[in-house]
C-alpha cells in the first residue's frame, strides 16, 4: 500500500503544481480530511457560539472522545469553512476532524481564525453560525439539534444491527460512535431511536423559521438515516420502520425533498418508497470492487450480495430518477490493510471504472473521505496510514470528467444552513469539484448565499 505524511508547505504546493487542473481548494481539503487537523485553545473559544458538532452517525474523529481532555466533542464546530491566504482559495467546507498529532491546526491571528500547516500560515477560517432551532429545547431537556442537525441530517436509529466483525461494516464506527456518546454523558438525547413526533416538530420549526426570514421557502432539504434492521425494531421491520419517518417528514410540511440511506432494495420495494414521500435514495455501496466489497461488507454482502445491489441501484433509477440514487461510497478504503490494493493506479482503475458504470446507468454517487476512525474493525485489527493524497486527487479528477462526459445535472441542494445551500458537503469534494468547475461566480453566489441566510441563523447565542 502507497502510503505518505505531509511534511510542510512544499507537501502541498507540489500537489497544487502537479495537478494544477485540479482546484487548489479540492487539494487543501482532501489533505485536511486525511490526516485531521486540531485547535488552540484561542480556536475552541472563537468557535464557542459556532454550529455544534453533531457525531450524528459517524465520529469522523481520528482519535476517541476519551482523550479529548478539554472536552472539544462539545465544543468543535460542525465544520469550518477555509479561504483566502497566499493562495487565493474559494470557500470550501471541511468538516471536523480531529486529531492532536496532525500537522494542521486552526489557531487565533490577531483575532481572526487561521489555518497553519506545521505552524506556517495557509488561509483564513471561519466557523458555521448555528440555526435558530438550536437553541430550542424539548420539555425532557432534548435538544432539537440532536433530532435534526444543522437543519439537514436526522439519524433516526443510532445503532446498527451488523453486530460484530461478521455483519459490521469493517470502516464503520456508528455503534462505538453512540457508546462514546453515551459515556460521554454530554449529550442531551442518547435513545437509540428517535422519536417521529419529535422529527415531526424540529422539522416544523426549521421551516417555521426559514418562512419568517425569507417568507414561504423553497424546497428543503432532508436526509434521513439510521443502521441496518435485520429483524424488527420497535415491532417493525426495516422498511415499515423507515418508511414511517419518510411519510411523517414529507408530509407534515411543504415542498420538501426526503433523502433516505438504507440497504439496497429491489425495485417493487422502491416503489413503496417513493409512494411514502422518499424522492432521492441512497443504498451506500461504500466500494466498488467485488473483492473489496464482500471483505469490508460482511453484512451486505452476505445478505444482499454484489450482484443484487449494483442490479437494485440501477433499477431504482426508473423509480426516483436519474441523478435521484446517490449511494455513498467511503473513498480510500480499496487501499486499507490488508487486502486492499497494493498501489493508487490499481485502486483508481477499479473504482473509475465503478464510476462510470453508475453514471452511464443515471446513478449519481458521492464519495465520503475515509477517516480511519480508531473504534472500527480496519484500525483495531491493522495499522491504517493516512491514504496516499494522489488517489484521492486523481479519483475526484475521473469523477468530474466523468460527470461531465454523462450530462448529469448539478447535484440537488436546498439545506437552510446558508453555507450547506452554497457550497459542497463537508465530508468529501465530490460536489466542491464540480461547483468550483463549473459554477463562474462560485464565490460570489457563496458570498451572496451566507450574507441572505445568516438571517436565519443564531448569531449571538
Amino acid at each position: 500500500m502507497q502510503t505518505e505524511s505531509p511534511t510542510g508547505l512544499s507537501h502541498i504546493e507540489s500537489y497544487f503544481a502537479k495537478y494544477s487542473d485540479v482546484p487548489r481548494e479540492v487539494i487543501l481539503k482532501q489533505d485536511l480530511l486525511r490526516v485531521g487537523h486540531w485547535f488552540t485553545d484561542a480556536a475552541l473559544e472563537l468557535a464557542g457560539h459556532a454550529l455544534v458538532k453533531s457525531y450524528r452517525l459517524f465520529s469522523y474523529d481520528l482519535m476517541p472522545m476519551t482523550e479529548m481532555k478539554r472536552k472539544e466533542h462539545r465544543k468543535i464546530p460542525e465544520w469550518f469553512t477555509i479561504r483566502g491566504g497566499d493562495y487565493g482559495l474559494r470557500p470550501v467546507t471541511v468538516q471536523t476532524t480531529l486529531d492532536s498529532k496532525s500537522p494542521y491546526v486552526i489557531d487565533v491571528v490577531e483575532g481572526q481564525a487561521k489555518l497553519l500547516l506545521k505552524g506556517r500560515e495557509i488561509c483564513n477560517v471561519s466557523f458555521p453560525k448555528p440555526l435558530k432551532y438550536y437553541a430550542r429545547k424539548f420539555e425532557d431537556g432534548t435538544a432539537y439539534h440532536e433530532i435534526i442537525a444543522y437543519g439537514y441530517f436526522v439519524t433516526v436509529f443510532r445503532n446498527c444491527q451488523y453486530w460484530g466483525p461478521d455483519e459490521e461494516c469493517r470502516f464503520c464506527d456508528i455503534n462505538i460512535n453512540a457508546r462514546q456518546m453515551k459515556e460521554s454523558k454530554d449529550f442531551t438525547f442518547n435513545a437509540p431511536v428517535k422519536p417521529v413526533p419529535y422529527m415531526v416538530e424540529v422539522a416544523r420549526s426549521i421551516e417555521e423559521d426559514a418562512t419568517e426570514e425569507v417568507g414561504f421557502p423553497p424546497t428543503i432539504d432532508f436526509i434521513i438515516t439510521g443502521g441496518t434492521i435485520l429483524k424488527t425494531l420497535h415491532g417493525k421491520d426495516e422498511d415499515s420502520f423507515y418508511l414511517e419517518y419518510a411519510s411523517a417528514l414529507k408530509w407534515g410540511g411543504h415542498r420538501r425533498y426526503v433523502n433516505l440511506q438504507t440497504n439496497a432494495k429491489d425495485k417493487e420495494t422502491m416503489k413503496r418508497y417513493r409512494a411514502a414521500g422518499v424522492d432521492c435514495h441512497h443504498a451506500n455501496m461504500e466500494v466498488w470492487d467485488k473483492r473489496l466489497f464482500e471483505w469490508i461488507n460482511p453484512g451486505k454482502s452476505r445478505r444482499v450480495g454484489w450482484e443484487n445491489w449494483v442490479k437494485w441501484m440501477v433499477e431504482s433509477v426508473d423509480v426516483f430518477g436519474e441523478a435521484n440514487v446517490r449511494p455513498n461510497f467511503v473513498c480510500g478504503l480499496e487501499l486499507a490493510k490488508p487486502y486492499g490494493y497494493p498501489t493508487v493506479a490499481e485502486a483508481l482503475k477499479s473504482t473509475s471504472e465503478g464510476i462510470d458504470f453508475m453514471m452511464r446507468h443515471g446513478v449519481f454517487p458521492r464519495f465520503n473521505q475515509w477517516r480511519r476512525e480508531p473504534g472500527s474493525n480496519l484500525v483495531l485489527r491493522n495499522e491504517q496510514p493516512p491514504v496516499h493524497l494522489e488517489f484521492y486527487i486523481e479519483l475526484m479528477r475521473n469523477y468530474y470528467e466523468t460527470w461531465k462526459k454523462y450530462g448529469l445535472p448539478v447535484a440537488h441542494h436546498n439545506s437552510v444552513h446558508p453555507e450547506a445551500r452554497v457550497m459542497g458537503r463537508g465530508h468529501g469534494t465530490y460536489d466542491d469539484i464540480i461547483l468550483l468547475n463549473e459554477v463562474p461566480d462560485y464565490e460570489a453566489r457563496a458570498d451572496r448565499g451566507m450574507r441572505e441566510g445568516l438571517k436565519g441563523c443564531v448569531t449571538n447565542p
